[in-house]
């Protein structure tokens, strides 16, 4: 869903999306209900979106490999800025940029893809360590058992750490 600025009536523009079909179906799978509130908002040469979204999403422990739904919920403001003609044209020069600017999404034609920043904003969301649960033993390093559904055998075997030998000789 692309929007153009000048379709951006002077109260703002709000909408909801109550459905997950603008996330990439093979990267990201929702399961349940999915809510997404967006606002577009000008203010001078700039376009300011928010919005919140709240989504059921299907991934992956990274300890035992089993899916889970992690449930995310996140709030995003992104402010977008038309590029000027010289920057535009790949005029290359020095600029200091200020804290107002570290926000700011430059865009080349005054279009915003909804679906798009609205996609960045839920991979931004996820959490870095994925965990089904904080107790998550994962898998076992031999047999890989997922120990969160069964025991193995592999750590009463007594199998000697590759640095044993090491022991010995400082013992002697």
């Amino acid at each position: 869903m692309r929007v153009r600025w000048d379709e951006i009536p002077v109260g703002g523009l709000s909408f909801r999306l109550d459905d997950d079909s603008w996330l990439p179906g093979d990267e990201i799978v929702c399961q349940g209900s999915s809510q997404c509130a967006v606002s577009l908002k000008k203010e001078g040469a700039r376009v300011l979106f928010a919005g919140t979204l709240r989504l059921p999403v299907v991934i992956e422990c990274d300890r035992c490999l089993d899916s889970f739904v992690y449930t995310l919920m996140e709030e995003f403001e992104v402010v977008f800025e038309l590029l000027t003609k010289e920057a535009g044209a790949g005029v290359a020069s020095e600029h200091l940029c200020k804290d107002s600017e570290l926000d700011v999404v430059c865009l080349a034609e005054p279009v915003v893809d909804v679906f798009s920043v609205l996609v960045q904003q839920v991979y931004l969301g996820l959490p870095g360590k994925r965990l089904c649960n904080d107790m998550c033993l994962g898998l076992c390093a031999k047999c890989g058992a997922n120990l969160n559904r069964c025991s193995c055998d592999c750590a009463k075997g007594g199998s000697a750490s590759p640095f044993s030998i090491l022991t010995k000789l400082k013992t002697q």
